[in-house]
C-alpha cells in the first residue's frame, strides 16, 4: 500500500524539534563539550568525558534528565552548575544567529502548510531554550500550534501530543520525531508516526510506521 494511501485522512502534522528540524551536532555538541571541560578541568570534578555519542544520544530528553545522566548522578550544586553554564550558553548562541535547521526543513514547513495540512511543534525544551529557537527561526509562521514541556511542568509527551491534537480538533494527524517518545506518543493518540533516522535516537524510531532519512522525504508522504 502506497504512504499516500495510508495518509490520505492525515490533516494535521507534529513535530518534534532537536535531531527533527534543528541540528544539535554543530550546536549544542561543541556547548555540552565546553561546559564538560569547564567541570572537568578547570573545576576539577572527576568524571570521565563522556564521548561524542553518549552525549548525542541524550539530546532530545527533559533537560534535567540529560545532565543528571552526563554527570553520572553528580550532586545537585554540581548539575546546577553544569546545567547554568548550558543554558547561559545555548540561548547566548541562538541570540547571536547561531543554530542551523537540517537542509530543507524552512522550505518543507512551508510547502505541508501550503497544502493546507495544519502544523505544530512539541518539544521536551525548557521555556527560555524554546523561546529563543522561535524567535531565531520565526517559527510563529509555521505552527499553528506550538507546545514546550518546559512551560508545562515538565509534562511528557503523551500528554503534549493529546492536548495538541485536542486544541487542533483532529483524529488524523502524524508526529514526525527521532526519539522513542516521539513513536510512542502517536501510538498512544492513535495516529501515525514517522521516524527520524537522521536524528539522535540511534535505532529508537524502528518501530514508527514510516521512515525518513532525509526531512525532505517528508514530501513523498504528505505531498
Amino acid at each position: 500500500m502506497k504512504p499516500h494511501n495510508q495518509l490520505s485522512k492525515v490533516d494535521t502534522i507534529i513535530f518534534d524539534f532537536d535531531g527533527t528540524l534543528f541540528k544539535g551536532e554543530t550546536f549544542s555538541l561543541p556547548i555540552f563539550q565546553e561546559c564538560l571541560s569547564i567541570l572537568i578541568d578547570e573545576l576539577h570534578y572527576n568524571l570521565e568525558f563522556p564521548s561524542d555519542e553518549k552525549i548525542l544520544s541524550q539530546f532530545g530528553k527533559h533537560s534535567m534528565d540529560i545532565y543528571q545522566t552526563l554527570l553520572d548522578r553528580a550532586p545537585p550544586d554540581v548539575i546546577n552548575g553544569f546545567a547554568e553554564c548550558i543554558e547561559n550558553a545555548e540561548v547566548k548562541t541562538l541570540e547571536n544567529g547561531g543554530g542551523e535547521l537540517y537542509e530543507g526543513v524552512p522550505e518543507v514547513l512551508s510547502e505541508l502548510k501550503n497544502r493546507g495540512y495544519k502544523l505544530a511543534l512539541c518539544t521536551n525544551a525548557r521555556e527560555d531554550y524554546y523561546e529563543a529557537v522561535v524567535k531565531r527561526f520565526q517559527l510563529t509562521k509555521y505552527f499553528s500550534l506550538m507546545y514546550a514541556a518546559g512551560q508545562h511542568n515538565w509534562k511528557d509527551k503523551n500528554w503534549m501530543i493529546s492536548q495538541i491534537i485536542k486544541k487542533l480538533e483532529t483524529e488524523h494527524f502524524a508526529v514526525v520525531g527521532d526519539r522513542h517518545h516521539d513513536i510512542e506518543a502517536a501510538k498512544v493518540n492513535r495516529g501515525f508516526s514517522v521516524g527520524c533516522a537522521y536524528g539522535y535516537g540511534f535505532g529508537e524510531v524502528k518501530k514508527a510506521d514510516f521512515i525518513i532519512d532525509d526531512f525532505r522525504e517528508l514530501r513523498k508522504l504528505f505531498i
